[in-house]
């Protein structure tokens, strides 16, 4: 076991309160195990999960206040490393990426008492507060203070993606870019890299404007798309779909596919005339900005959504599947499987019925919602039901909890869009 005394390049007396915090810590450790041979059943073990989880979060954030400010304190210097970071990483032979997460969570925490208390308070998870971290330690000209506690309010509850989101939504808010400038900016950084041959396999990493990726992930499934008893996972389907096209170009068959990748896009109408900066989002859950979704919805190959209203599609039990149309209404309501915490994307979604079809529900949007597969399976299980409807769906589990519905909007184009306009010009233009 790692010590204290361990953790220091020389001995010296230790300070009694060094010894009390270790004693906490492996104290709090003993806790935990103790925890298991109780945990006999599936509610204890859960229960168990949740303990130990959430006094690791508090462990977490007292970590990354430490850090903050030994860093302030430059308590490294003459241990040979650069900083807090390196020296932790060094130290206990862990990744130097965390510990730099860490640190700057803790400046976070030191600079912002909302974000603080949102963490304290359990209603902005360390995870999540770490997305947020970036912004609130160097905020975007023309920001200030105000600014930053109504992303801390938008972001309470959010997921880490969420709030990743909503950082990136702020720090777009604020930019002195024209939308020209960012677009060129984010098309100049495209790139594309192979890495050294590992046991025969050559990792790929590339770089390219959201908009961009999607058409190529939609191209790529055309290339390999899935057959009856297809056990392929996608990761594996557009590895191939790559190698296909290649071959395919080599022997000079390239000569378009069996019909154009489809992008849906919704944005809201404010967005979609040039009087907002929200972004728009297409059905793999991807966010483009406004400027090149509304450069997109130009050519003919995209379909456009515009969120104009709320117009309802209702057919009733004419019909026991979901239509085209009813789909693209569903995707740009529910933006992807409602399922809470889940984050599968709107394309590889299934159109659920509330009121199972066999049970006498009917295919209307207001009697449907996406799940993704792995939760429409979870969602037909014995002694599983749902009640209300799609907007007050409530899911019944077998052990007796209830889930709430993923909320329909995301927090990064609701609360904290609006609450930044209260405070700001047009897109591109500083903060008055």
């Amino acid at each position: 076991m790692l010590t204290i005394e361990h953790m220091f390049d020389y001995h010296v007396p230790m300070d009694p309160a060094l010894v009390d915090f270790e004693a906490a810590a492996t104290a709090a450790v003993g806790l935990g195990r103790q925890l298991l041979p109780a945990a006999t059943d599936h509610r204890r073990l859960r229960a168990a999960i949740l303990a130990v989880h959430s006094a690791s979060d508090q462990l977490k954030v007292v970590e990354a206040e430490l850090l903050a400010a030994a860093e302030a304190l430059e308590a490294w210097a003459g241990t040979g490393a650069r900083n807090m970071a390196d020296w932790l990483a060094g130290k206990t032979n862990s990744s130097y990426g965390d510990a730099k997460r860490k640190t700057k969570l803790g400046s976070a925490l030191g600079k912002n008492k909302k974000l603080k208390d949102a963490v304290d308070a359990g209603e902005v998870s360390p995870d999540t507060a770490e997305q947020l971290a970036g912004t609130i330690n160097e905020p975007p000209k023309g920001a200030d203070d105000h600014h930053l506690d109504d992303l801390v309010d938008a972001c309470k509850g959010a997921s880490p993606k969420d709030a990743r989101d909503a950082a990136n939504l702020f720090s777009t808010t604020f930019t002195p870019e024209t939308d020209e400038e960012a677009a060129d900016r984010r098309h100049q950084a495209r790139s594309l890299n192979f890495g050294p041959s590992d046991d025969g396999m050559v990792a790929i990493k590339g770089l390219l404007p959201a908009a961009s990726a999607d058409q190529v992930k939609k191209s790529l499934l055309h290339a390999a798309s899935a057959g009856e008893g297809d056990t392929r996972t996608i990761e594996q389907r557009l590895a191939d779909g790559l190698t296909n096209l290649a071959t395919a170009y080599a022997k000079g068959e390239v000569s378009g596919g069996r019909e154009a990748p489809q992008m849906n896009i919704t944005m809201s109408e404010a967005s979609r005339r040039g009087h907002s900066n929200e972004p728009a989002v297409t059905d793999l859950g991807t966010r483009i900005p406004p400027f090149e979704a509304r450069r997109l919805a130009e050519l003919a190959e995209i379909r456009r959504i515009v969120m104009a209203g709320s117009e309802i599609i209702d057919l009733g039990r004419s019909y026991r599947y979901a239509t085209d149309k009813q789909y693209q209404a569903l995707f740009a309501r529910d933006r992807g499987c409602v399922w809470p915490g889940c984050n599968i994307p709107a394309a590889w979604c299934h159109a659920d019925h509330i009121v199972e079809w066999g049970h006498g529900g009917t295919t209307d949007l207001n009697q449907m919602a996406l799940l993704c597969p792995h939760h429409h399976t979870e969602r037909h299980r014995p002694g599983v039901w749902i009640e209300g409807n799609a907007i007050t769906w409530r899911l019944h589990l077998a052990d007796g909890t209830i889930l709430h519905r993923r909320p329909i909007r995301q927090p990064d184009q609701s609360d904290l869009f609006e609450q930044m306009l209260d405070h700001t010009g047009p897109p591109g233009s500083a903060a008055a």
